[in-house]
């Protein structure tokens, strides 16, 4: 199920769409009476990074799809004298959470990318604290027209569209609106 998103401004339309605390998209421009359609699932993948005695570590990328837990520990390799960073897929303890966690020192963060771009990070400082975003079934939706931010839309139909207008309005200024049908 996807929501569709149009632009019917004479600018271009950059729109962040939610789902719960969950970034599903960040559309960088959909250009005047353009459409481009969101899918409201799928997968995503989360890689985790920290810095450990001045050296960047990186986890391999792991998907994750629905409520979902990660933890980020630094274990000693000592036949070599070095150190591994790893990330392992732990349950989520709500249902409707994707969790990060850590036991390493240094902050860690969480970096979601679906279909290959960026979405969204996590930044976890604490050891032993939780970090969780919401999965909820509500979307939240604004856009960024000509330097403007609208006000962000909410709805719980995932087959929305959510179209972006020129709403001039009494001062002769253009304030930009976002409808749903």
């Amino acid at each position: 199920m996807p929501l569709t998103l149009r632009n019917t401004t004479d600018y271009i339309a950059q729109f962040v769409v939610l789902a719960g605390e969950r970034v599903l998209a960040r559309i960088p421009g959909i250009a005047p009476n353009e459409t481009v359609t969101v899918p409201t699932e799928g997968t995503y993948q989360v890689i985790a990074e920290t810095m450990l005695d001045g050296n960047t570590y990186t986890s391999a990328p792991m998907d994750a799809n629905g409520p979902v837990g990660f933890l980020a520990q630094v274990k000693q390799v000592q036949a070599q004298g070095t150190y591994d960073f790893e990330v392992i897929e732990v349950p989520s303890t709500q249902s409707n959470q994707m969790q990060f966690q850590k036991t390493c020192l240094n902050p860690v963060s969480f970096t979601l990318h679906k279909n290959g771009a960026w979405v969204q990070t996590v930044v976890v400082s604490n050891n032993f604290e939780m970090a969780a975003l919401s999965l909820g079934e509500t979307f939240y939706v604004h856009a960024i027209i000509n330097g403007i931010t609208t006000d962000t839309f909410t709805t719980t139909n995932p087959d929305a569209v959510v179209t972006a207008k020129t709403d001039d309005g009494m001062s002769g200024m253009a304030y930009f609106t976002l409808v749903v049908s």
